[in-house]
């Protein structure tokens, strides 16, 4: 008789239940249900976030349980020895994953409070069903300690994240499934490669056969593996999908936005722990510089000149893959600092909240005035100043404005590139930085403090205001309550360094 240890049933529950709960999301509004009247089939067409966020509301719990075990330096590993005539699946909980999850599920617990204060959509089951697949296949590849488990379930969250664009914005979405085929098809040939080298797909095994005798040929498939995974994770170059969005809808937009640069940074620190990030790769190096400098100063620009609060959030989360690129590509340098990995880390978990404050706002402000245009808006400061805060913070965040949380990881990445005397880069950064914040405050100006007579304002439900307030408590609260963030930036560095998987 084989013991099943509790900590093994809470990882296997984790995987579990967001899958299970997207099937009974799905099939909820499908019951035969005697509709009264027009009020209840409203209640009812919301059911589904509810649910969703119910939902998240005990992924959160799960996470909390493995806190202490993981932050207690062990690890928690689950082997499904049922799977080896076809498949040994290999599951690891440890202080990276065990942050992962807390920040997937709290950002899906946000995303559904915001799609239930939405106005009521067709087809509501669908989109929460897809987002919260979505979220499941990030938990599996935050928990994967094996490539093809890992290539699996991020490549599983685009599609499903795809679906939930192509529901409202059909045209747009394509550009999304496209980026994320193409950088498929480079993960997907690099870990058909491994496997054939090795004989086996354990990412504790990638750091010797990237540093094996002959190592040319894999470094390169670590590259391509590399590079493969940019641009469809951390939205560079594919931008293209991402303003179509915005055109076509904030609701579509808002979930791909937010969960894409968390799910793919996710699996990028899990793909790094000491094994492409070699002083002998300068190319590495050089192109995610290259890259990480355009996706910053094309987003600062672009938002500089945005003319509506929509593509003011979408340029701003190109802004946010950025600082993770160069965080990372300079990371890899052979005068590296430790902070700047720390530094991605953080930007990882941190900047998902900033960027949802400002796509909230934005998005409250649409559904209240029913149009986020600048030149339309004006003096809806008295009438909307939990959106006007919301905003203002998130924006302020993500340039690392003190007292809010994004100002720890700003100042461990400066502080990385003094160390590592990159001090040009410094400068981009800072210059860019000002754009954004010039850009920021003239879009608050021309929304909340014009001295304009204010739009009538439509009737929005309460969630909206909670989700809102939630998110700038959040951003206050960790900005001013620093030393976990510390602890963990050190301990989330060390992990992703470790050896093993």
């Amino acid at each position: 008789m084989t013991a099943i240890s509790p900590d093994t049933l809470l990882l296997n529950w984790l995987l579990v239940l967001p899958f299970f709960s997207a099937l009974c999301i799905e099939l909820f509004p499908r019951l035969t249900l005697r509709v009264h009247s027009e009020q209840e089939a409203r209640a009812l067409a919301r059911a589904p976030f509810i649910l969703g966020a119910l939902v998240c509301v005990m992924g959160l719990g799960l996470s909390v349980c493995l806190l202490p075990l993981t932050f207690g330096g062990s690890s928690i590993t689950a082997d499904y020895w049922w799977t080896r005539d076809l498949y040994h699946l290999r599951l690891r909980a440890d202080a990276l994953c065990t942050l992962v999850l807390l920040a997937l599920y709290a950002i899906g617990l946000l995303i559904h409070m915001h799609l239930l204060g939405q106005p009521a959509a067709d087809a509501a089951h669908h989109r929460s069903a897809l987002l919260v697949t979505a979220i499941g296949c990030g938990v599996t590849s935050a928990l994967s300690a094996d490539l093809i488990l890992l290539t699996f379930s991020v490549c599983a969250a685009f599609v499903a994240l795809w679906l939930l664009a192509a529901l409202d914005a059909p045209r747009a979405s394509n550009h999304l499934l496209g980026t994320a085929y193409i950088g498929g098809l480079l993960i997907t040939a690099g870990v058909l490669i491994m496997w054939q080298e090795a004989g086996e797909t354990s990412i504790a095994s990638l750091q010797f056969l990237l540093l094996a005798a002959h190592p040319s040929a894999l470094r390169l498939i670590g590259i391509l593996l590399l590079l493969g995974m940019l641009p469809c994770l951390v939205c560079v170059p594919g931008h293209g999908w991402l303003p179509r969005l915005t055109r076509e809808g904030i609701s579509p937009a808002l979930a791909p936005a937010v969960l894409l640069p968390l799910i793919g940074g996710s699996a990028l620190l899990r793909l790094l722990p000491g094994s492409l990030l070699l002083p002998n790769l300068p190319t590495l190096a050089s192109l995610g510089l290259i890259l990480g400098l355009a996706s910053l100063w094309w987003g600062a620009v672009r938002a500089y000149l945005s003319q509506d609060l929509r593509h003011l959030a979408s340029w701003l989360t190109v802004v946010h893959s950025g600082y993770l690129l160069i965080a990372l590509a300079a990371a890899a340098g052979p005068a590296a600092s430790p902070r700047l990995l720390e530094a991605a880390s953080l930007h990882l978990l941190l900047a998902p909240l900033a960027l949802l404050a400002v796509w909230c706002a934005a998005s409250a402000v649409a559904a209240r005035v029913g149009t986020d245009s600048l030149p339309a808006l004006g003096g809806l400061l008295a009438k909307m100043p939990i959106a006007a805060l919301a905003l203002l913070c998130g924006g302020l965040s993500l340039v690392g404005l003190p007292p809010l949380a994004g100002f720890l990881p700003q100042r461990l990445l400066l502080s990385g590139l003094a160390e590592s005397e990159l001090t040009w880069l410094m400068a981009a950064i800072l210059a860019a930085n000002l754009l954004v914040v010039l850009a920021l405050l003239d879009a608050f100006r021309r929304a909340f403090l014009r001295r304009e007579p204010s739009p009538p304002l439509r009737w929005s439900s309460p969630w909206l205001s909670v989700t809102l307030s939630l998110l700038v408590l959040a951003l206050l609260v960790l900005g001013l309550w620093t030393a976990p963030l510390t602890r963990w930036a050190h301990l989330v560095f060390r992990t992703a360094l470790s050896m093993s998987p």
